[in-house]
């Protein structure tokens, strides 16, 4: 339940003002010692809020997926499914926690349904399965939590 778009960027946990949207920024691909991870790997959004992901160092994606299908794109197992994102490959030499903007690459997504969580991976090789997952307004118990699903990942 998502479309692209294009933001400026801003802290994640920022209160927005009158007339504003609020940015959650996830960073894909994260430092040497955790180079398969999305930081933070999940993030709590209201409706209408965007989640801007950062590409680092390496060659990453976004896709969404089911819950129960972690690594598969929701588009293969809800075909009829016309709002699926997928960010495409972001090769950059970018490095986790650069702060210049140089060689940026963002994908943003608008939360469109802050009810039901979105389930995301990275599709680049085997990235997935090393559990390079992640959610947005995940649960916090229950048998479908972002634990739950890195475990089928």
């Amino acid at each position: 339940a998502s479309e692209t778009v294009h933001a400026v960027p801003m802290e994640t946990g920022m209160p927005a003002e009158a007339g504003t949207v609020n940015t959650h920024i996830v960073q894909v691909g994260g430092p040497a010692d955790a180079p398969l991870t999305f930081q933070p790997d999940f993030v709590m959004a209201a409706k209408g809020d965007l989640v801007q992901f950062q590409f680092n160092m390496k060659n990453h994606s976004i896709v969404q997926s089911t819950f129960d299908q972690p690594c598969v794109p929701i588009t293969n197992v809800m075909p009829n499914k016309t709002d699926a994102f997928f960010s495409g490959f972001m090769p950059t030499n970018r490095t986790f926690g650069q702060t210049s903007k140089a060689g940026l690459l963002t994908y943003t997504i608008r939360v469109t349904d802050d009810t039901k969580p979105i389930w995301f991976y990275c599709s680049q090789g085997m990235h997935c399965q090393s559990g390079m997952v992640g959610a947005i307004n995940p649960p916090s118990s229950g048998n479908r939590t972002l634990a739950a699903y890195k475990q089928l990942a």
